[in-house]
């Protein structure tokens, strides 16, 4: 038996290129296994059929954790519904603190839900609100 698998699911090319930089940044091999689902616009047969073929791919028997950009939206409904077959955690809001973290986890050893909640605490740690301020020169002129 392996480790966790884990799939990738964004809208557009997200799920692709966010994997990517995160493989730019981490140790080499850290994000072996991990696969990308593009859904461009959302769900549809191809889209579908992929998915159905990643889920089978990763499933190695102890899981799938499913990094996706939006719950509930079609690509979402899709891991939902093909996902039935197999073990499969959700976690919503995929960012690239997310996938950092993941690369830092031993799949082998961990279930799908403690790969969710850790990389869903780094993704909550990196999303903040910062105002910066304007410089002097910038700032209205009073009237």
């Amino acid at each position: 038996m392996s480790g966790v698998g884990v799939v990738v699911v964004g809208h557009g090319e997200t799920a692709s290129h966010l994997l990517r930089a995160a493989r730019g940044i981490v140790s080499a091999g850290s994000l072996d296994g991990v696969i990308a689902l593009d859904a461009g616009v959302g769900d549809s047969n191809t889209f579908t059929a992929t998915m159905c073929a990643a889920l089978d791919d990763v499933d190695q028997g102890r899981g799938v954790l499913m990094l996706i950009d939006l719950m509930g939206a079609s690509p979402c409904q899709c891991g939902r519904r093909e996902g039935q077959d197999h073990h499969v955690v959700l976690l919503s809001g995929l960012n690239l603190a997310m996938l950092l973290k993941l690369s830092s986890l031993d799949r082998d050893s961990a279930t799908p839900e403690s790969l969710a909640q850790a990389c869903a605490r780094s993704g909550q740690r990196a999303v903040s609100v910062s105002a910066v301020p304007l410089p002097p020169s910038a700032e209205p002129k009073e009237a």
